[in-house]
């Protein structure tokens, strides 16, 4: 089905709605952030943001323990794995007063194209397709240029291994096998036969974390899985957040018992990249960048011009045929 277009007159009226939300919230925030700093403020303290409910976030202290904040308007945007300096209120709320250099932050395009951000300082993406609903390699491949040029490492996890039949096992196998030949780690799991847990979290050790992918893909069983006490974390979650159950509507940091980090997101019918260009694109497709600069021409686009390397290596099968057709499908999409 076609995507329904929007006219320029319904931009901007929903342009206009969204902004009085971000005005109202704005002044909410700050009247809550008064209201703090007359009930006096502690001593400034490091703390990382585990959730965003929006005029509100979750913070941990050094000890683990949670707390209601709101953050000073002139900050920008604060994410999940943000690091902050914050100051703790008498009622055990706070303040977030400073925001520390980030890493990386990982961004997806919002509505009307504009960036919204997912998560901060960010060392690792687990890409998780699943046995069913069938793997989109396109899909794949736009994440692994966004986790390229992050920086950050990808890792493929295929889930739901149990139902692997005649009719989908060599779809999966040459998934694997094709990922794998050019150097990326593929996990395969499945909670129901509990089987590749302890190679998934020999890989999330010491680092943070996120998992992205479509909605259906089992995100969800798989995190139940590797955090036992998962509920009870939920449950503080809510209480810090005095907003009920909390659910998976936006990212979420959880502390792994293997000492890693693991970030939770939202599930999406899809995903795009953003503000990419084609040497973006380029970078983000590793197998390609041994024959960069090697084109006959300096301002090569890798279509049709004579004496291109990069097609060279696809005629001469040093590139798969469906990696070299995504790059393709890729530059003309968003470059």
């Amino acid at each position: 089905m076609a995507k329904r277009r929007i006219s320029e007159q319904q931009k901007r009226r929903i342009e206009s709605i969204q902004q009085k939300r971000r005005d109202k919230a704005g002044k909410n925030q700050h009247e809550k952030e008064q209201q703090l700093e007359k009930q006096g403020l502690g001593p400034e303290q490091p703390g990382q943001v585990i959730t965003n409910f929006g005029q509100s976030l979750i913070i941990e202290n050094n000890q683990q323990q949670l707390f209601r904040c709101v953050a000073r308007q002139n900050l920008g945007p604060i994410v999940c794995g943000d690091n902050v300096i914050w100051q703790q209120s008498q009622n055990n709320d706070g303040v977030i007063v400073a925001l520390q250099e980030r890493k990386n932050l990982l961004q997806k395009p919002g509505f009307g194209g504009k960036l919204k951000p997912m998560s901060a300082n960010i060392d690792q993406i687990i890409i998780v397709a699943s046995v069913q609903p069938e793997p989109n390699p396109y899909l794949i491949d736009r994440y692994l240029v966004a986790a390229e040029t992050l920086p950050a490492l990808p890792i493929i996890l295929i889930n739901k291994i149990d139902l692997l039949n005649d009719s989908n096992r060599q779809i999966i196998n040459d998934i694997e096998k094709e990922y794998s030949a050019i150097g990326y780690q593929v996990i395969k799991t499945s909670n129901v036969i509990d089987q590749g847990f302890k190679q998934l979290l020999d890989a999330l050790q010491a680092k943070t974390s996120i998992f992205v992918g479509l909605s259906g893909v089992g995100k969800s069983s798989i995190i139940n899985h590797l955090l036992p006490e998962l509920d009870i974390r939920v449950g503080e979650l809510s209480a810090a957040s005095g907003e009920g159950t909390h659910t998976t509507t936006s990212s979420t940091l959880y502390n792994l018992p293997c000492g890693g980090k693991l970030i939770d997101s939202p599930g999406v019918r899809d995903f795009g990249l953003w503000n990419t260009s084609a040497e973006n694109i380029l970078k983000g497709f590793r197998e390609l960048r041994p024959f960069t600069g090697q084109c006959k021409f300096s301002n090569c686009n890798h279509e049709n011009e004579p004496d291109c390397a990069i097609k060279n290596a696809f005629h001469s099968n040093k590139i798969s045929a469906h990696r070299f057709k995504n790059y393709q499908k890729m530059l003309k999409e968003y470059s």
